[in-house]
């Protein structure tokens, strides 16, 4: 099975593609998002995509080239389940600072996959750039 700090930098290498079907696969079919704009019930693939839409157009206006994924806390021996706090950095192309933000997360296991069933925005720190 993949190892937690493995997930994170798939899934922050897939915000390098700046499309709401690359995250896609990360999430479990229902989910709860919490962030800045509150509690979002996810409850199908077009809830998701609707979600990511307004991030992933913010990131492709700033011309994201860099996601680094760091995982700072984990508990992955619960039974069928893990608990993770990550530290996200998004970057230009020229490494400028976008923002970077904490997320703590819960995942469950399907089948051999890791899957985010709940993401809670802990700090955003923004560039002065944007």
């Amino acid at each position: 099975m993949e190892d937690l700090t493995s997930f994170f930098h798939r899934y922050g290498d897939a915000h390098l593609k700046l499309s709401a079907d690359a995250l896609a696969p990360f999430f479990h079919i229902p989910c709860l998002i919490n962030d800045l704009g509150g509690v979002h019930a996810i409850s199908s693939h077009d809830d998701l995509a609707t979600y990511h839409a307004p991030f992933i157009a913010e990131l492709t206006k700033a011309r994201l080239a860099i996601c680094k994924a760091m995982l700072t806390e984990q508990q992955s021996a619960l039974p069928g389940g893990a608990r993770a706090v990550v530290s996200f950095r998004f970057g230009n192309e020229t490494n400028d600072l976008i923002f970077d933000c904490d997320y703590a997360f819960a995942l469950m296991r399907v089948e051999q996959d890791w899957k985010i069933v709940f993401a809670q925005l802990g700090e955003i720190r923004y560039s002065d750039l944007y």
